[in-house]
């Protein structure tokens, strides 16, 4: 083995008896990767559908309360890829006790069971040093879950490939910010900076999803596993040939067996259920609801790319054959008839916004519209600048949206004294006028206190709204909810350090 990547083996109790996921339930973790605003994340529900079923759910003991909830996932019949420090705590020198595999969690619905892994392995360079460079794991299971919930492949990509500005990427896992269990994924177009060992990337992630697959969008061959943050981003650790070598040499000693090829998962019977219908074959379009759903759309959503020659692409399916894709970006429109559609065109450096439109051989239509940079700083976004500096005027447009819309929908407040009940729905009888909103960013910088009680007020309210997560514990009758019961409140923020930067 390459030096530190030599295997160290550790022997899991294997949990007899029946668990539930309200007897897994997860207690304090540890607190791992961030989300750089907007959230980014979707879930993913069901999660029978490939490769959903293959990302696993991992919870076990580790030692006073402390509980692990990690990410990882299926890579062969029966084992898992994980984060190394998911397993080992290096600092305490600990291992996790026993560990349940949850694959394709999907909330309180758990369509392949569970299994105790009965065997973990690090590396050595992890349980001496610490080091990220050795952040991975792999865990042997006590059944071949994966033979029901399939695997994704692990692939050593080029450097050349994986700094290739336009490539396609995936991470998903299982975030402790999110409900419980709740499968979901983020995407990226081009690495912030890809190293011997890491890819920086702006994906978000959080808690939770440590151990989770970064994979190619395109494919789902996995390159990296989520590790740990930086100040300006989310670090995986890099599939290179000497993971590969790590992986394939216990494997060798565990007699576990590793996938050299992704196997889809077959749909598993949900009693009670209606039958869900069958995977296309690999390569070919997944089955769609009733209306038309993007499954592509690139730049991503809120991603960079380089100034030149800029690829905009758009997949959609649907029940019946998209019979047209519509595509509007910097005053040129691009269409075709059928489900895909991909157009290169020259962009310079700015902030652009492209439309998309599909409509299926019923009738039925979606439109989309979302946002990408054209830079060459790869540390620019949408709000901020390569240096961290905010774009004040862009902020503020986009808080003074969120606002606006949001007292519209509450409570029929009119940004504009107009009545949108035509295109915006509202909670409201009535239309009242609206209020003014404050400056949050000027070209001093943020207005701290503004921004944060225009963002405490968003939190909670849309908490509320949607779960009745109460912000201080009281049920709040002239607020609308979706709730049915009254929950506690959670923490918020804080948005800003001790000295005031954001």
């Amino acid at each position: 083995s390459q030096a530190g990547f030599t295997p160290v083996f550790h022997r899991l109790a294997n949990q007899a008896g029946p668990a539930s996921h309200q007897q897994l339930a997860v207690g304090p973790t540890a607190g791992y990767q961030r989300v750089f605003p907007p959230d980014d994340r979707v879930q993913q529900s069901p999660t029978i559908a490939f490769p959903s079923s293959a990302v696993v759910w991992l919870l076990g003991p580790v030692e006073d309360d402390l509980w692990v909830s990690c990410s990882g996932a299926l890579i062969g019949p029966d084992v898992v890829l994980t984060a190394a420090h998911c397993l080992y705590n290096h600092e305490s020198g600990g291992w996790v006790a026993e560990l349940a595999v949850v694959p394709g969690a999907d909330g309180e619905t758990w369509p392949y069971g569970y299994e105790f892994a009965t065997d973990a392995f690090v590396p050595e360079g992890w349980v001496e040093l610490g080091d990220p460079e050795f952040d991975l794991g792999l865990i042997v299971l006590a059944s071949p879950l994966g033979e029901q919930a399939g695997w994704l492949s692990v692939a050593a990509l080029s450097t050349e490939t994986l700094s290739d500005p336009r490539f396609p990427y995936t991470v998903a896992g299982y975030p402790g910010d999110k409900p419980e269990g709740t499968q979901w994924w983020a995407s990226g177009t081009g690495f912030l900076r890809v190293t011997d060992e890491f890819l920086f990337m702006d994906a978000d992630a959080y808690q939770g999803m440590s151990g989770g697959p970064v994979w190619r969008s395109s494919d789902q061959v996995i390159v990296g596993v989520v590790s740990h943050e930086r100040a300006a981003a989310n670090v995986a650790r890099r599939i290179d040939e000497d993971t590969l070598a790590f992986l394939e040499d216990v494997c060798a000693d565990a007699g576990c067996t590793i996938g050299r090829e992704r196997a889809v998962a077959p749909q598993p019977e949900q009693p009670g259920q209606p039958a869900q219908p069958e995977q296309p074959e690999p390569g070919q379009p997944p089955v769609a609801g009733p209306q038309p759903v993007f499954t592509v759309l690139e730049p991503a959503r809120y991603g960079r790319v380089a100034p030149g020659s800029v690829t905009v692409r758009a997949v959609a399916v649907s029940d019946t054959p998209v019979v047209e894709l519509v595509v509007r970006v910097a005053g040129q429109e691009f269409a075709a008839q059928s489900g895909e559609l991909a157009a290169s065109l020259a962009l310079g450096p700015g902030l652009y916004t492209v439309e998309a439109l599909a409509r299926d051989q019923q009738g039925d239509t979606l439109r989309v519209l979302w946002d990408f940079v054209v830079s060459d700083d790869p540390g620019e976004s949408v709000w901020f600048d390569g240096n961290g500096q905010p774009k004040a005027e862009r902020i503020n447009a986009t808080l003074r949206a969120l606002v606006e819309a949001f007292r519209w929908h509450l409570y029929g407040m009119s940004w504009d004294g107009i009545d949108h009940r035509a295109d915006m729905p509202t909670h409201a009888e009535e239309i009242v006028p609206g209020e003014p909103v404050p400056v949050w960013v000027s070209e001093a910088g943020f207005d701290q206190a503004a921004t944060e009680a225009t963002l405490r007020s968003l939190v909670e309210s849309f908490r509320w709204h949607f779960w009745g997560i109460s912000w201080d514990g009281n049920p709040h009758g002239d607020v609308p909810t979706h709730a049915e019961q009254v929950l506690p409140p959670e923490p918020v923020g804080p948005w800003f350090t001790p000295e005031g930067q954001p």
